[in-house]
């Protein structure tokens, strides 16, 4: 477990050098968005909290209007008023697709070839990038040229060292005048992803929250808030913040209660993807305690036995660990997630699946991972009917309960929403302090871990796992590799971001 906390260190020391450098600029803008102390909260005498509880319809139940919200945002945050991509309404569009004609659900603006207002040209050209992995991770356009034509270009896959991977993503959100902690909160995630082995959910998602910061759908400048407390209790309102500050933000409440009265529960609404749930779990590891994170989503997952999306893959994680060994359990509620279907058609490495894990748009069993990517209909994990239930579960818990949007509630993602909204997405943030529970723990989490791993092996070349021995093995490879392994389709994204941006292109090393 010591590549967990040496990298959540590097990470924590970049935060703390970001923060001294910008203290001066930032204090002003800080001091108008400072969360409330916990007293202050509890008591429910605090000015930001009594303004927005007033605010806020869904605190007495009724559903959020966040229309005033949006445009403070859109103020806020600089970034251009015009009119969005993803606010009309969805055109059928027949395509031939290998030889085959279809009809397919398409935004109008993303189809088209739709460009900002003129005076935003560097803007507009970034959007014509961004639009167009967004529609290839869509299954609505061919994957970008094959890694041979992409090598004659120029651009072969690279290692690229895990700290300068993350400087390059921060420095992307930089440039889109997300704020510095944040745009190194958000770059953190993705990149520890990509550590820990969940390829789908790391560097790969970028033009899609480069496509929120753009849409003005995520309030780059806000800050979470306290809107209610107790002693191993909060509720935050995430303000539309970036998933990664509001995730943060959380678990860091989360731990602090936690050290005080052994547990803690925060629920937070208002927030937006946080990306990989296990990454904020294992913040409570530092602490030796326990870290649990969940979240809703929105819709891909059918019911068993229907054929329309009503819920998401709402993800569940869980990290604990002793001295010696660790517990991570990471897993998201779909038979195959939706980001691993898309990294994999981007990158031209599957075309075909097995016909149990997703639903074509008629909803009939599709065996074209195409099909898979335009529908957005997946299968829940087996046994169905428990798999949706746990996802029915997550949904109660971040979303019925929070006061956030749950199920079909929830816009669509990205080009498939009719709706240029807010998230609104609810998540649940759980510390445990095991030594206030049982003072031997981190002995008996050792014995549980030597019970696990004396299992047989049904196959004598590969010992049992154990949760979080694959991300432990991925940090491995990656060190002994020298960095993380980035194909061409992604570097080649990647080097137009920064020629975009004018921004310091990721320094590579040559794969071997």
């Amino acid at each position: 477990m010591r590549k967990v906390y040496d990298f959540l260190d590097a990470l924590r020391k970049i935060r703390i050098k970001l923060s001294n450098s910008n203290q001066g600029c930032q204090s002003d803008w800080l001091a108008c968005h400072q969360p409330p102390s916990g007293e202050q909260c509890s008591k429910g005498t605090d000015q930001h909290s009594i303004e927005a509880k007033k605010n806020d319809k869904s605190f007495s139940g009724d559903e959020v209007n966040l229309a005033d919200t949006m445009k403070n945002a859109l103020h806020v945050s600089g970034l251009p008023k015009h009119r969005s991509y993803m606010d009309k309404e969805l055109p059928m569009v027949e395509r031939k697709v290998e030889g085959e004609t279809i009809c397919t659900t398409v935004q109008e603006g993303w189809a088209q070839k739709e460009v900002p207002p003129a005076e935003q040209p560097q803007l507009a050209s970034l959007w014509q990038n961004i639009k167009r992995v967004l529609l290839i991770c869509g299954g609505q356009r061919e994957p970008l040229e094959s890694a041979g034509e992409l090598a004659k270009a120029g651009v072969k896959a690279a290692l690229v060292d895990v700290m300068e991977a993350q400087r390059f993503v921060r420095d992307v959100f930089a440039a889109m005048e997300v704020p510095p902690e944040a745009a190194s909160e958000m770059a953190d995630v993705l990149i520890a992803a990509d550590y820990f082995g969940h390829r789908s959910m790391g560097i790969h998602r970028l033009p899609a929250v480069a496509a929120d910061l753009l849409n003005c759908t995520v309030d780059a400048r806000a800050q979470p808030l306290v809107l209610q407390e107790r002693e191993a209790l909060a509720l935050v309102d995430g303000r539309n913040a970036p998933g990664p500050v509001v995730a943060n933000y959380c678990m860091d409440l989360a731990v602090r209660k936690a050290r005080v009265v052994g547990f803690a529960w925060v629920s937070a609404r208002r927030s937006n993807c946080i990306g990989m749930a296990g990454w904020y779990a294992c913040q409570a590891l530092t602490q030796r305690m326990i870290g649990i994170c969940m979240s809703n989503a929105p819709p891909v997952l059918v019911a068993c036995g229907g054929k329309e999306p009503v819920l998401g893959e709402n993800p569940i994680a869980c990290a604990a660990a002793g001295a010696d060994e660790q517990f991570l359990m990471d897993m998201g509620m779909s038979s195959f997630p939706i980001e691993q279907f898309e990294l994999d058609y981007c990158n031209g490495r599957v075309r075909n699946m097995p016909t149990t894990l997703a639903l074509d748009c008629n909803g009939r069993p599709t065996g074209r991972v195409v099909e898979a990517l335009r529908a957005q209909r997946l299968r829940a994990f087996k046994p169905e009917y428990k798999g949706f239930g746990l996802a029915g579960m997550v949904d109660i818990l971040c979303g019925v309960l929070t006061g956030a949007q749950y199920a079909t509630q929830l816009r669509r993602r990205g080009l498939f929403s009719p709706e240029n909204a807010p998230a609104n997405l609810g998540q649940v943030y759980v510390a445990i302090d095991p030594l206030q529970f049982c003072a031997s723990f981190e002995d008996r989490l050792r014995d549980f871990h030597q019970l696990l791993r004396r299992d047989l092996p049904c196959d004598q070349r590969q010992m049992p796992l154990v949760p979080g021995d694959k991300e432990i093995a991925s940090m491995q490879q990656v060190d002994n590799q020298g960095g993380l392994e980035f194909s061409n389709c992604t570097l080649c994204v990647l080097k137009e971001l920064a020629e975009r941006f004018k921004i310091k292109p990721l320094r590579l090393k040559t794969s071997e």
